[in-house]
């Protein structure tokens, strides 16, 4: 067999993100708010209004996890859904004076956490990574890995 799984970038993917996680938890724990509901309420307040869906497709979750998620924030008292004038059928999220606020707080931590994952990185650097990690998630949106040239 000739496979080294600490080389699997798939392996180093996902050893990376659940570290990176784990340590944001920590940062952010004081504001009783996890990760995946810190980037829910910091795209409410970025793009007041935004629809179920837009906010599901603008933090790559699942429409399902966000309603539980939405409930969770609308119980502390940091987001409000809102009948649409125009289509009644259409809910939009709004944030509250809370969650603005807590953005304000929050956005430094996350700021400096960013650079800490990039400490001793070149500019040139940073950029490359993410212009790599980008080229990865588009070659994970074709799906098909049966396509891939070899």
């Amino acid at each position: 067999m000739q496979f080294d799984m600490d080389l699997s970038l798939g392996f180093i993917l996902n050893r990376t993100s659940i570290q990176s996680k784990a340590l944001f938890t920590q940062k952010i724990k004081e504001f009783d708010i996890s990760p995946e509901q810190w980037s829910l309420v910091f795209r409410v307040v970025e793009s007041n209004g935004l629809t179920q869906k837009e906010l599901s497709d603008s933090t790559y979750k699942d429409q399902a996890n966000i309603t539980r998620s939405i409930d969770r924030l609308e119980r502390k008292g940091l987001l409000k859904r809102v009948s649409n004038q125009m289509d009644r059928r259409i809910i939009n999220i709004y944030p509250t004076e809370k969650a603005i606020n807590l953005v304000e707080k929050i956005i430094p931590i996350s700021s400096r956490f960013n650079n800490y994952l990039t400490e001793n990185f070149t500019e040139e650097e940073k950029n490359q990574l993410i212009k790599l990690l980008n080229k990865v998630y588009k070659n994970l949106l074709k799906g098909d890995i049966n396509e891939s040239k070899k």
